[in-house]
C-alpha cells in the first residue's frame, strides 16, 4: 500500500488551523476587492471618456456646420479663423484639424502654445499616412466628426481632447468605490475571525484532551454535543435500568442496559448503539463525533489499563508469593525481578538488587553457556535454557547454598529480551532425603531382623521337636521314632544352612563374573541338581524360543537365581495337587528373557506387593522371604529386570529380562 504524506506549504506550514483559515479568507476578500475595484475603475474611466467625448462631439458638431457652410461658399480663407475660434470655445480642446473629403489639410489650430507640439506631430502623421483613423499617438482622447453640407460629406474635423477631466472623475469614482469596498472587507474579516475562532476552538479543546490522555490522565472532561435522555426519546419506563435518570453518562457507555438487540457491554454495544435514534440525536457535527471517538478511546483505555493493572498485580503477587525463588533479568542481564524467596535465601535486600546487580553475581560460573541450549525445536515456540538440576546460589557473604535450579532465555520476535531463573532450597530436602534413607535402612534392618528372628525361632522349634522325638524313641528303643526325629533334625539343619547362605549372598556386594553360557544347558542343570524333576506330581517342561545363542551370565549366581525360582514354583502347589511348571528361555537381538511359570495357587495383588517389598514368604513358617530378595539382587547385578505376574487360583509367572549385548555367535541346533 502506498502511503503518501501531504506536506503543508512552507509559508503556512507553521500556522495554526485558525490562522490558516483567516489567511485564506483574507486573501479571498482582497482578491474579490481588487476585482471589484478594477471593474469600478475600468467602468468609470470608460464612462467618463465616453461622456467627455460625447460632449466634445456635440460642441464641435456646431462648428463643423459653420466650417461646411464657409467651405461651400468658397470662403477658404476664413476656415483657419473658424477653427481657431472653435479650439478656444472649450478648455478641454487641445487642438483641431480640418481636412476636406480627400484628406487634404484645410485648417488647423491649437488652443494654446502648450499644445502646439502635439498639433505639429498630428499634422506630420496626417500628411504621412493620409488616414485620419490611424493617428493614435497623441496622449488625448482623439476622434473625428464628419462635416456635411446637404447630403454630401465635404470634410472631417479631427480633435484631440484632454483626458484630465475624465481622469479626475474616474479617480473620484474610484475613491468612492475603495471606500465602499474596504469597509465591508474589514467588517467581513473581523466577523470571519470571530466565526473561525468559534469553529476552531473545539479542536483546540480536543487537542488539550488528547495531550491529557497521552500523559496518562484518562479522566479529562469531554463535554461535546447534546446530552440526551434515552428514556425520553425511547419512551422507556424501565426504572430498573442503570441508564434511567442518569444525567452524567450516556447510555451507550453503561453496561447491562436492557435494550433489546444490543450487546450488553461497552465497547461491543457501541456498534449497535450508533444506529440508534438516541445516539443520532446526540451525534452533532464532525467535531462532536471526533469528541465521541476520544471519549470512546478514553473509556477503552481505562478498561485496558485496569485490566493491565489487575493482571500486573496478580502476576506480581504470584511471583512474590511463589514457593520457588524467581530471578528475572533484562537483555543486558541486569536483575528486574527478585522475589521474596530469592531475597530470603540470598539475604540481599531487593532494593539493592533490582536494576543494579547482574545475575552472574548470584550463580555459579558456567551457566551462561547452558542458557543457550535448545529446550524446544518448534519454529514458533523458541525455548532455550536448561531443565532443573542441582546447583548453588551465592549469598553476599560468599556462602554457597545448594539449590535445584532451572533457567530459561526469553525471546521476542527472535530478539533476546532477558532470562528467568527458578530455584528451590535443597538443604532441607537433602536433610529429609538423608533422614528418609536412614529410616529406610533402619526399617529394612528391623524388618530383616524380625524375619530372620522369626525364621530362626521356627527352625529352633523344629530342632527341639526333632530332638524330643529322637530322645523319646531312644528311651523306648523305638528305632522308627528315632529315625523320624533324626530326619526332622536334618531337615532343620538344611533350612538353617540355606538361610545362612542366602544371608551371605544377600549381604555380600559383588560384581558378576560374566561368561558366555548356554542358557538351555544352565536350565537343565538347575532342574537336575534341585531334584524337583523327580516329584511325580509335578511336570517340568523347558521351552526354547528363538535361536540357540550363548548369553553373558555369572553361571554360579544365575544358577542359584533360577533354582530359587524353581523351588518357589514347586512349593506353590499343595501336597495333594499336581501341576506343570514351564521354564522358558527366549533370546532376541538385544534381550534374553528367562521365565518360570506355574499353574499353582497364585497370589492376589496385596500378596504380590508384600513379596516385592521383601522379607515375606507365602510358605508361612517354612520360608524366610530372603530367597526372592537374593534373586532380585542377582538380577540387578546383571542389569536386568524382575517382574511378577500372578492370578489367585490360576498360577504365577516370574519373568527376568536381561540385556544381551554380549551375545556370542549362533549355536548349532542340538537336534
Amino acid at each position: 500500500m502506498d502511503f503518501r504524506v501531504n506536506r503543508p506549504l512552507p509559508i503556512v506550514g507553521g500556522l495554526l488551523l485558525e490562522h490558516k483559515i483567516l489567511v485564506f479568507f483574507a486573501v479571498l476578500l482582497v482578491v474579490m476587492g481588487a476585482v471589484v475595484l478594477g471593474t469600478v475603475f475600468w467602468t468609470t474611466n470608460r464612462m467618463a471618456r465616453e461622456m467627455q467625448q460625447d460632449r466634445a462631439r456635440d460642441l464641435l458638431a456646431t462648428w463643423g456646420d459653420i466650417l461646411g457652410e464657409s467651405q461651400a461658399s468658397g470662403d477658404i480663407a476664413s476656415l483657419n479663423h473658424i477653427v481657431e475660434r472653435a479650439a478656444g470655445a472649450d478648455t478641454t480642446i487641445a487642438y483641431l484639424v480640418y481636412t476636406d473629403s480627400k484628406g487634404r489639410l484645410l485648417a488647423s489650430a491649437a488652443r494654446s502654445s502648450n499644445y502646439a507640439p502635439y498639433l505639429e506631430q498630428r499634422l506630420a502623421e496626417l500628411s504621412a499616412t493620409g488616414a485620419a483613423d490611424q493617428i493614435t499617438t497623441a496622449p488625448y482622447i482623439e476622434g473625428a466628426i464628419p462635416v456635411v453640407v446637404g447630403d454630401e460629406i465635404v470634410g472631417e474635423l479631427h480633435y484631440g481632447i484632454e483626458r484630465l477631466p475624465g481622469k479626475r472623475y474616474a479617480e473620484r469614482a474610484g475613491m468612492i468605490a475603495i471606500a465602499l469596498t474596504v469597509g465591508p472587507v474589514l467588517l467581513l474579516l473581523v466577523a470571519g475571525r470571530a466565526a473561525v475562532h468559534k469553529m476552531v476552538r473545539p479542536l483546540g479543546e480536543l487537542t488539550l484532551v488528547a495531550d491529557e490522555i497521552s500523559t496518562g490522565n484518562l479522566d479529562p472532561r469531554i463535554d461535546f454535543g447534546v446530552h440526551v435522555n434515552c428514556w425520553e426519546i425511547k419512551n422507556c419506563l424501565r426504572t430498573d435500568c442503570k441508564a434511567y435518570m442518569n444525567f452524567t453518562e450516556q447510555c451507550w457507555y453503561i453496561d447491562g442496559t436492557p435494550c433489546e438487540g444490543y450487546e450488553p457491554r461497552f465497547p461491543q454495544k457501541l456498534q449497535g448503539c450508533r444506529t440508534c435514534e438516541v445516539y443520532r440525536a446526540h451525534r452533532g457535527d464532525e467535531v462532536v463525533q471526533l469528541a465521541d471517538s476520544f471519549k470512546h478511546m478514553r473509556n477503552v483505555l481505562k478498561a485496558s489499563r485496569e485490566d493491565l493493572v489487575s493482571s500486573g498485580d496478580f502476576q506480581n503477587r504470584l511471583i512474590q508469593n511463589s514457593f520457588d525463588g524467581i530471578i528475572a533479568t533484562n537483555a543486558a542481564g541486569v536483575i528486574t525481578i527478585f522475589n521474596q524467596v530469592a531475597e530470603r535465601l540470598t539475604r540481599a535486600p531487593r532494593d539493592e538488587v533490582i536494576g543494579i546487580k547482574h545475575w552472574q553475581e548470584f550463580f555459579e560460573d558456567g551457566l551462561e553457556n547452558t542458557m543457550d541450549l535448545p529446550l524446544s525445536h518448534e519454529p514458533i515456540r523458541r525455548l532455550r535454557g536448561f531443565t532443573p538440576k542441582e546447583s548453588a546460589i551465592r549469598r553476599d557473604s560468599g556462602e554457597l547454598i545448594d539449590v535445584q535450579l532451572a533457567g530459561i532465555s526469553l525471546f521476542d520476535r527472535g530478539l533476546h529480551i532477558g532470562k528467568v531463573f527458578f530455584f528451590q532450597d535443597l538443604r532441607e530436602i537433602k536433610t529429609l532425603r538423608e533422614n528418609l534413607i536412614q529410616s529406610k535402612k533402619l526399617a529394612a534392618a528391623g524388618q530383616a531382623a524380625a524375619g530372620i528372628s522369626h525364621s530362626i525361632k521356627n527352625i529352633l522349634d523344629g530342632f527341639n521337636g526333632g530332638v524330643y522325638v529322637y530322645n523319646l524313641g531312644k528311651r523306648r528303643g523305638d528305632e522308627d521314632k528315632m529315625a523320624v526325629g533324626w530326619e526332622m533334625i536334618e531337615r532343620n539343619v538344611r533350612i538353617i544352612s540355606d538361610l545362612v547362605t542366602d544371608l551371605l549372598n544377600f549381604a555380600k556386594p559383588r560384581q558378576p563374573d560374566l561368561d558366555l553360557i548356554d542358557p538351555r544347558a544352565l536350565i537343565d542343570d538347575v532342574i537336575a541338581n534341585t531334584g524337583v524333576g523327580r516329584a511325580e506330581r509335578i511336570n517340568i517342561r523347558v521351552e526354547q524360543i528363538g535361536p540357540e545363542r550363548r548369553v553373558a551370565l555369572d553361571k554360579h549366581a544365575f544358577h542359584q537365581c533360577l533354582a530359587n525360582l524353581l523351588c518357589n514354583a514347586v512349593e506353590a502347589y499343595p501336597e495333594d495337587r499336581s501341576g506343570t511348571i514351564v521354564m522358558r528361555i527366549e533370546v532376541r537381538d538385544d534381550l534374553a528373557i528367562f521365565s518360570v511359570q506355574d499353574d499353582g495357587t497364585g497370589m492376589n495383588p496385596q500378596t504380590i506387593t508384600k513379596v516385592k517389598n521383601g522379607m515375606y514368604s507365602t510358605k508361612g513358617s517354612k520360608g524366610t522371604g530372603l530367597g526372592l530378595q537374593v534373586v532380585q539382587k542377582i538380577v540387578n547385578e546383571h542389569k536386568g529386570i524382575l517382574s511378577i505376574e500372578s492370578v489367585e487360583g490360576e498360577g504365577s509367572t516370574f519373568r527376568i529380562e536381561m540385556p544381551a549385548s554380549d551375545l556370542g555367535s549362533p549355536m548349532r541346533s542340538s537336534g
